[in-house]
């Protein structure tokens, strides 16, 4: 997949603010798929399809942790 030298800014912008990955992936396909105006619906859609193939594992592993913590939370009111 080619990427535009805006989308390379986007994409270097958010990582100099050190924004947690799934943050950023999730805020980047939804920008993407809000911009009918700049990105034609073609690339938007193969744009946003590559972004959730990397959002799905990370999304799996944000809500596993998140019940692990909840979880230690719980058995230390025990």
């Amino acid at each position: 997949m080619d990427i535009s030298s805006q989308e390379e800014h986007m994409i270097q912008a958010l990582r100099e603010v050190a924004l947690p990955p799934l943050f950023v992936l999730i805020r980047i396909r939804n920008d993407i798929l809000s911009d009918t105006v700049n990105i034609e619906e073609g690339r938007r859609n193969e744009i946003v399809s590559t972004l959730e193939q990397y959002i799905a594992p990370l999304w799996e592993d944000y809500h596993k942790e998140k019940n692990a913590q909840a979880d230690d939370g719980a058995s230390d009111l025990e």
